[in-house]
């Protein structure tokens, strides 16, 4: 508070209260409204893109097996004599395996389980096959991807089988693919997610890939046996979620964990800029509840000093009306005192002035005419403070102008002040309220004469315009100061210690109610200039040429 008043502490600190009361609440609770949805929002898309991610990996193992199956179909289509002939299919495999690096090796069985020929990156290992769960799937369904397993090389491997139909004999066409192979196609490079641990579990819950994380081939796993489901199900177990899928091209159920720290990372991120945010707008909303309270209270300080002024200028003006009324009697026996010396003056010089020496009579004389002029500028004087009817009449300006600087005589001789008179001829009347325009003029005059002070100008120049008539009173006294110039038509708005602060503002409020304009027309420190325009006819109002608002002209 600048003014630290305790007559408006208490109101300050209410006024403080309410306001901060008023911009946190709707803050505080918008803006964690917004944070919980756009929290709950963010999650939700993220829980759409950890989907999207776990079906994008699915269909990429998926559509890496169903190749695989198609090229061995492709294989068994090869013709039988060159198939079931080693040297042959040396030299057919060979390259097959070279140009396709997915395969470790490829072997042919006949529908009894016997290996009829071989080809790949180990020894051939002879035996017979039909006791294995592939070899009888294939034979019976016509294709088969088999779980994880060791085979007789004690190698983790699994197996992909199909049955060709040749001319002579069926044949069973397999090839061994390693876990190398299938991990790569379960991380492809699009992935939405790094840091997801990745893995398969065959229906058993045993795994067939284990998770980075820990975990052995064909080892059980956490997620345990499961029946086969549609789509993809989540689980939230603790810090991680869980993504599971069935694929379609093998028995498998591909699972995804991620870890929520890096996954809601941004969604902490939000709350933290949330928060910051709230801070932020918490402070420049102290910072402005501060100052619009503070200038709140200064005003109300300002005001409360304001009325008290007036209430000082309304308890002189109290007291100085008590004294004119006093005045006024005093003032009326006066005239009637000068009515008796112009009387008895009167009667002298017709009854005895032969009898009197001419000095004498001159003497006589004088007491008339001082005697006769101080009860007319009496009667000028008690006539202001009769209460006349508002009339509009013809007025004529410059008489008007006239009997104020005669009454004012008196106090422009003692301040050696000099008035200057430039006046158009043939000045039209106008139609206006003589006794307010009077008024208005008054005051006028009374603040050029309080800036000038002593020894100066006051110019008064009085000219036809605009089917009106145009005053403007100027003086060379000091000026008005920049920072005041707004406020000189404000009410009760004075830099004198014993000023109203209503000179002004009344003459600007009399002046438009006749339908005429006055402006602050210039100001320097050479002096000030005021500049007024009343109509010839009350009923119109025209547009002075450069009158504009007063805040402008200064």
């Amino acid at each position: 508070m600048k003014n630290d008043d305790p007559h408006f502490r208490t109101l300050w600190y209410r006024v403080l209260a309410a306001l901060l009361g008023a911009a946190f609440i709707p803050l505080v609770t918008i803006g964690g409204i917004f944070s919980i949805y756009a929290v709950s929002i963010f999650k939700t898309r993220t829980l759409e893109m950890l989907v999207r991610d776990a079906t994008l990996r699915q269909w990429h193992l998926d559509r890496f097996l169903q190749d695989r199956i198609l090229e061995l179909g492709w294989v068994a289509r090869v013709p039988s004599a060159i198939l079931t002939d080693q040297e042959r299919f040396d030299a057919y495999a060979r390259d097959l395996i070279r140009e396709r690096p997915w395969m470790n090796d490829l072997a042919i069985f006949d529908l009894d389980g016997n290996q009829l020929a071989y080809t790949g990156h180990y020894a051939r290992q002879t035996g017979n096959y039909s006791g294995r769960e592939w070899f009888r799937k294939a034979r019976d369904a016509g294709s088969c991807i088999s779980d994880m397993e060791l085979g007789n090389r004690q190698l983790p491997h699994i197996s992909i089988a199909v049955r060709g139909q040749g001319r002579l004999q069926d044949l069973i066409i397999r090839a061994s693919v390693d876990s190398k192979q299938i991990h790569r196609q379960m991380n492809p490079e699009q992935k939405a997610f790094f840091s997801a641990n990745v893995f398969l579990v065959n229906q058993n819950g045993r795994y067939q890939i284990p998770p980075p994380s820990g975990g052995q081939i064909m080892g059980p796993s956490d997620i345990g046996a499961q029946d086969r489901f549609d789509g993809i199900q989540t689980r939230t177990d603790g810090d991680t979620i869980l993504m599971t899928t069935w694929l379609q091209a093998a028995p498998w159920i591909l699972a995804v964990h991620y870890e929520k720290d890096a996954v809601y990372a941004p969604a902490v991120e939000m709350r933290l800029l949330s928060l910051w945010a709230l801070l932020i707008g918490g402070f420049l909303i102290v910072c402005f509840v501060l100052l619009t309270a503070d200038a709140l209270v200064s005003r109300l300080e300002a005001t409360r000093q304001r009325i008290g002024h007036l209430n000082r200028q309304l308890r002189r003006s109290s007291f100085m009306t008590s004294a004119m009324e006093l005045g006024t009697g005093l003032l009326r026996e006066i005239i009637d005192r000068l009515s008796s010396i112009t009387v008895a003056a009167q009667w002298l010089e017709t009854h005895l002035a032969d009898n009197l020496t001419p000095p004498v009579n001159e003497d006589i004389r004088q007491i008339s005419e001082s005697a006769t002029v101080g009860r007319e500028r009496l009667n000028q004087f008690l006539s202001i403070f009769d209460q006349q009817t508002s009339m509009i009449t013809a007025v004529n300006l410059e008489s008007v102008v006239k009997t104020l600087l005669t009454w004012l005589q008196q106090e422009l001789t003692l301040r050696c002040i000099r008035v200057e008179w430039e006046v158009e001829n043939d000045l039209p009347e106008i139609r206006s309220d003589e006794v307010k325009l009077r008024h208005a003029i008054q005051n006028l005059l009374i603040n050029a004469i309080h800036a000038v002070n002593q020894h100066g100008v006051i110019q008064i120049t009085l000219s036809r315009e605009n089917k009106g008539v145009a005053m403007t009173i100027a003086d060379n006294g000091p000026g008005i100061p920049e920072a005041e110039r707004e406020k000189i038509f404000e009410p009760l708005y004075t830099t004198k210690s014993d000023g109203t602060g209503l000179g002004l503002p009344v003459a600007r409020d009399v002046i438009q109610a006749l339908g005429g304009s006055l402006i602050l027309l210039q100001t320097t420190s050479a002096g000030t200039a005021f500049r007024l325009f009343l109509p010839c006819d009350l009923g119109a109002s025209p547009v002075v040429a450069g009158a504009t608002d007063a805040n402008a002209e200064t």
